[in-house]
């Protein structure tokens, strides 16, 4: 439940509006629809109507309904699974799907959690709550490669420990712009989310969080860099902002990469960020062994490969 105060700036605006802009992360549909189906109160009185205008300090209640409330279906969607025992399932995300729905209504269907609760029925930790259900760590939509997703709560704290202590390997493959120099090296550099907003930066304040990539060109493609990424930290966006900060972004980064390369790419095939999770070490929950799985690039990006070279 969230409680606001209309202000003489903000008389006037419709409550939908006014709800856009105080919550910028719910959608303008989904507004109209919390305000519709009753969820809605100003000054007390539930109201349905979008079109009614804010006076001076209005007083406004809104209940946000719970991902359960709203509906996360399992849903029948083909998974690529290349790992699974009674702890954990590890699958190879394809490029396009949002790991788990998001509480403004964007997200409800389609997920890989959808697709999840479908393939384990009952069994999948709770941690995550009713939005994510057995998800450990995540992946951006755009980027595809190996994720992993605990069955139950003990196999959620023993993945979750290696990653806080960051015994975990991540390494991704990417595509980046120019003939990276030297061939290995680390950047590190901290990173910051921008305030208001959903990108990051590399930034000195005393707020920003410690983020540490290490990287290998694998080979120069034509006037571009294929790239073998670990990440130590796992901070959003760490690779792309990290790359973009030094000149070499991310080729297909719509937030912080070239955007006239991007359109040259984009004719060759490319519809998103050249980003792929290829290759996962760590311990299994149920015995400690060592295990490192690999997922190959897929045919998108090899196939924008291969008009490269």
């Amino acid at each position: 439940m969230r409680h606001y105060t209309a202000t003489s700036e903000d008389a006037g605006l419709r409550i939908d509006q006014y709800l856009a802009k105080v919550k910028p992360d719910l959608t303008r549909s989904f507004i109209q629809k919390l305000v519709k189906n009753g969820h809605v109160f100003v000054n007390s009185k539930k109201t349905i109507k979008v079109s009614y205008k804010l006076k001076d300090e209005d007083e406004l209640i809104v209940e946000i309904p719970s991902i359960k409330e709203v509906g996360v279906q399992a849903e029948d969607i083909p998974l690529d699974v290349i790992y699974e025992d009674s702890d954990i399932l590890v699958v190879n995300k394809a490029p396009g799907m949002v790991v788990h729905p998001t509480d403004h209504g964007a997200h409800v269907s389609g997920t890989l959690v959808n697709a999840v609760l479908y393939y384990c029925k009952d069994s999948l930790s709770g941690i995550g709550g009713e939005k994510r259900p057995g998800i450990v760590h995540r992946l951006d939509k755009d980027t595809s490669g190996i994720i992993i997703v605990a069955k139950h709560d003990k196999a959620h704290h023993h993945i979750s420990k290696q990653i806080q202590e960051r015994t975990i390997k991540k390494h991704y493959i990417t595509l980046l712009r120019g003939h990276l120099s030297p061939k290995e090296g680390s950047i590190e550099a901290p990173l910051e989310k921008l305030h208001g907003e959903k990108d990051m930066r590399v930034s000195g304040r005393q707020k920003a969080k410690y983020a540490l990539t290490h990287y290998k060109v694998k080979e120069y493609v034509g006037d571009y860099s294929l790239t073998d990424v670990q990440i130590v930290t796992g901070r959003t966006h760490q690779i792309r902002v990290h790359f973009a900060s030094i000149n070499y972004p991310v080729c297909g980064d719509a937030m912080y990469g070239d955007k006239v390369l991007n359109s040259k790419l984009d004719a060759l095939g490319l519809k998103r960020q050249f980003l792929h999770a290829a290759r996962l070490k760590f311990k299994l929950p149920k015995n400690d062994e060592v295990i490192e799985l690999t997922a190959p690039l897929p045919k998108d990006l090899e196939d924008v490969l291969g008009k490269l070279t």
